[in-house]
């Protein structure tokens, strides 16, 4: 018969330690002469890279405050220009509110004149502007009765005023005089731009 092989067999306890564990002290002893060596050059590296790039960074800044320096007297002799400008905004600034606010008279005088026939001939107009509205006052004279009928239906018929009334008539040697109250209505009236 032939010899059998004789098996090996390794019988390992992994739970039995074979020799004296290390101590947590040795064990960082040698982590720090292996591993934390590495660690501590890289350290001293990115310390040496950011005193590096301070010094680089302090030359920027002063070459950037130099150049800042050198530009303010240029800037500075400029501010006469600059207060002139700054005028001239609120001067506009103005005028367009202003602009805004008011009524556009001459389309207000057109109206009326569109309305007023041949034969009335208005004496006087005042305008007052109140909020929302102007206050017109129309005083005139005229021969045909029929035509200062025509004038106040027209001035009615109108959608930019309102509240036409005829304030006052009387008749002096064959002429008829008489006073028209109306409000125009700013916001019929459209805005202009400058």
């Amino acid at each position: 018969m032939p010899k059998s092989k004789p098996t090996l067999t390794l019988k390992l306890n992994l739970l039995k330690p074979q020799g004296n564990p290390e101590k947590l002290p040795v064990k960082l002893i040698h982590w720090l002469l292996s591993s934390g060596r590495y660690i501590f050059v890289l350290v001293n590296g990115l310390v040496l890279a950011a005193f590096v790039a301070r010094f680089a960074l302090d030359a920027d800044l002063a070459s950037r405050k130099e150049a800042i320096e050198e530009q303010i007297p240029y800037i500075e002799s400029l501010q006469p220009y600059e207060i002139l400008i700054r005028e001239t905004q609120l001067k506009l600034s103005t005028i367009d509110s202003i602009k805004k606010s008011s009524p556009d008279w001459s389309l207000v005088l057109k109206k009326i004149a569109d309305q007023t026939p041949t034969s009335v001939k208005i004496t006087s107009i005042n305008m007052e502007k109140s909020i929302g509205s102007a206050m017109i006052h129309i005083t005139g004279q005229t021969q045909i009765n029929t035509d200062l009928t025509n004038f106040i239906s027209g001035l009615k018929e109108d959608n930019t005023f309102s509240n036409v009334n005829l304030t006052s008539i009387g008749l002096e040697q064959e002429v008829i005089k008489f006073t028209i109250d109306a409000s125009a209505k700013l916001m019929n009236l459209g805005e202009k731009s400058i």
